[in-house]
């Protein structure tokens, strides 16, 4: 979504064609290509994500979208540019996989909704951010003449900088979803994660816990799976019934699901592995 507002003036940059009409063909080709690429990479990295998991689906498609982004910012002609779009449609097709692991992490379907609603909307914002980051650092020679001053690469790529910041939040999410995603497969839940082990460390740094002590997360992962138990079997905690005869009535009742678990679903439905789900969400946009 960034390059929406200099996308028209970059492709009349290439001087491809003197007509105006054709000018704005082209650029809907730069813009669509990205769109059409990922259209036909859905469903093979969806596949893929079946067989070596989640999180490394995740992981590379942002780091194409990186790839692609510092790729089109250098691009010096149309071609160029059309392929970098394209190659970031081909290494991003993985917004069903986002999808899938949102319904993994989040397993109470009660709670899916709350999940699901959020997504459109961060995608929105992330769009609207990266369409006012695009617009307000193109061109930054003309824009910014006494940060940028003529003689600079900037001069020879005026659309460079908005790709190169983008690419920065990229490398920086491509960095938090290393250290911090969990992967969701069952199949390979339980393989070895070195980033995440890195990253508990860097949690560990800042926590005064003792290494016994449970840690919200786990907590929270444990708490989900016992209510999706609950929820699943339809299981009520009994009651205190007395074996004897009594013409009194029982003191206590039998608790009910709704009494015993708060209906609090969105702080169940959120947790860390959600937001950052919905976090990369957004960044793709």
């Amino acid at each position: 979504m960034s390059i929406f507002p200099y996308v028209y003036l970059m492709v009349r940059s290439f001087d491809v064609t003197l007509d105006e009409g054709k000018t704005a063909f082209y650029a809907g080709l730069v813009t669509s290509s990205f769109a059409l690429a990922e259209c036909f990479a859905s469903s093979p990295w969806g596949w893929l994500s079946d067989q070596v998991g989640r999180k490394p689906v995740l992981l590379a498609g942002m780091a194409g979208t990186g790839i692609s982004m510092i790729m089109f910012g250098f691009a010096p002609s149309l071609p160029i540019a059309l392929v970098s779009r394209a190659l970031g449609g081909v290494l991003n097709g993985n917004i069903g996989v986002i999808q899938t692991t949102v319904a993994e992490v989040v397993q109470v379907k009660e709670h899916q909704p709350h999940a699901y609603s959020i997504m459109p909307a961060i995608w929105c914002f992330g769009s609207i951010i990266g369409s006012t980051l695009g617009g307000a650092l193109a061109d930054p020679v003309n824009n910014f003449p006494l940060a940028f001053p003529r003689g600079t690469i900037f001069e020879k790529f005026p659309y460079l900088l908005p790709n190169l910041v983008c690419g920065a939040v990229v490398l920086f999410s491509l960095a938090i979803g290393t250290l911090f995603l969990k992967e969701t497969n069952e199949k390979m839940k339980d393989r070895r994660d070195l980033g995440l082990e890195i990253g508990r460390w860097i949690l560990s740094l800042f926590n005064s816990n003792k290494p016994e002590d449970i840690t919200y997360y786990e907590f929270a992962a444990a708490s989900s799976d016992e209510t999706a138990t609950l929820l699943q079997n339809n299981i009520q905690p009994p009651g205190y019934t007395s074996k004897q005869k009594s013409s009194k009535p029982s003191m206590c009742k039998s608790m009910k699901y709704d009494e015993a678990i708060p209906a609090n679903g969105a702080l169940k439905t959120f947790n860390t592995q959600v937001k950052l789900h919905i976090y990369a969400y957004g960044i793709l946009a």
